[in-house]
């Protein structure tokens, strides 16, 4: 039977949409090879783990042979991250996997982050050079956390402490650094995303305003890669949100600008009274410098040792420091204005990064942070730099 020209013209474009539909169905899953030797793990159990957005599932699991042997057929439906692991903690690995990909993985090592190799999965190589960098940051900073437990009661504690600190924000910035460039070289590989969001200790490593410039550089490679991956469309989530609030801040920059009259600050001081930048502002001063630090943040350790030896100066000249502090344990606090012989009004609300202070005068969050204000609380200078604020100082005496 011979179909007419018109119900060809019908049939033909709905059979090529099947043939189209059917391919993308295909394509929904790749078969992913994993396979390796852990030899000091020989006759154990060997896990596979997803990492997703918010969870980590168990995706299967089998038991070496006597060699430590093992291998996994993973259907993978977009690219991500996994974990293969042991029964032991410190004995596991992550991996950046991208469909269909024939993955080895081979170590001798009883843990893993010791030494361990892997071929066939670009995204986990990367993920292996920068475990090799994170294991050497951790073993600088735990000879740190060594010689801070030898030295805590020694008389010259301070000094060593303050040495220690300084140190430490080397090895701070080479992390940043690291990160800075690994985005600058691979923004459109997922595996830059875990070297992103980890953390060095407690500390997240870029400051989400500072460098929103790289966070900016990584979404957009990845959303034009991965369109429609869950980790990708989660970055894209977060920086969409930095967005916002860089907008907000702008927005409130606009009140905090010179001239503009600075909010009212009341606190309670080291005693436990109220002290308000109000009465330190009529109290015979003609300019009042407010100083927003913490007791655990070592550059606002290293300016209170400046502004001490420059604070009796500062008095002549009827200008004072309000030490607004954005600690959250009161003991430290007080131990660190005792320990740097701080002479001038302190107060906190003991809230830390969560002080109202910091959304009412516009704080990043990055410590210290400094403003000059006349006797009525105009905004006359402000900036971060310790050594641009002693400037303007001694412009206006």
């Amino acid at each position: 039977m011979k179909l007419s020209k018109k119900i060809i013209r019908i049939i033909f474009p709905l059979l090529a949409l099947a043939v189209i539909f059917s391919c993308n169905r295909t394509e929904d899953t790749a078969t992913t090879i994993i396979k390796g030797r852990f030899s000091a793990h020989h006759g154990g159990y060997i896990f596979l783990e997803e990492i997703e957005v918010h969870d980590v599932i168990m995706l299967d699991s089998m038991k070496a042979n006597d060699k430590g042997d093992f291998k996994f057929r993973l259907k993978q439906k977009q690219d991500g991250f996994y974990l293969v692991k042991t029964t032991k903690d410190d004995s596991y690995l992550v991996l950046q996997l991208n469909r269909g990909e024939k993955v080895e993985v081979d170590s001798d090592s009883a843990v893993f982050l010791n030494g361990y190799l892997v071929t066939g999965s670009p995204g986990s190589i990367l993920l292996l050079d920068f475990e090799i960098f994170m294991s050497k940051q951790k073993a600088r900073i735990d000879s740190l956390y060594t010689v801070f437990i030898k030295e805590q009661y020694q008389p010259d504690f301070l000094d060593v402490k303050r040495q220690l600190d300084s140190i430490y924000q080397v090895i701070v910035d080479n992390q940043k650094t690291y990160v800075r460039e690994f985005i600058e070289e691979y923004p459109s590989s997922l595996a830059t995303l875990l070297v992103v969001n980890r953390k060095l200790g407690r500390a997240e490593v870029l400051d989400e305003d500072e460098d929103f410039e790289y966070f900016h550089k990584l979404d957009s490679a990845l959303m034009i890669r991965y369109p429609d991956n869950d980790h990708a469309l989660d970055n894209h989530e977060r920086v969409e949100k930095i967005r916002l609030r860089k907008f907000d801040r702008f927005e409130a920059e606009k009140k905090m600008q010179t001239g503009m009259k600075a909010p009212n600050i009341v606190m309670k001081d080291t005693a436990g009274n109220f002290v308000s930048l109000r009465d330190i502002g009529f109290n015979g001063n003609d300019y009042v410098v407010i100083y927003f630090w913490a007791a655990w943040n070592a550059k606002s350790r290293q300016d209170n040792k400046t502004l001490v030896s420059l604070y009796n100066k500062f008095r002549k000249y009827k200008i004072e420091i309000f030490g607004v502090s954005l600690d959250e344990n009161k003991k430290v606090w007080i131990g660190a204005i005792k320990l740097d012989k701080l002479p001038w009004i302190q107060g906190s609300d003991m809230l830390a990064l969560n002080s109202p202070v910091m959304k009412a005068y516009n704080l990043s969050g990055e410590l210290p942070f400094y403003y000059i204000v006349d006797n009525k609380r105009a905004i006359v200078y402000k900036d971060k730099d310790l050594n641009k604020i002693i400037k303007k100082l001694k412009e206006l005496y």
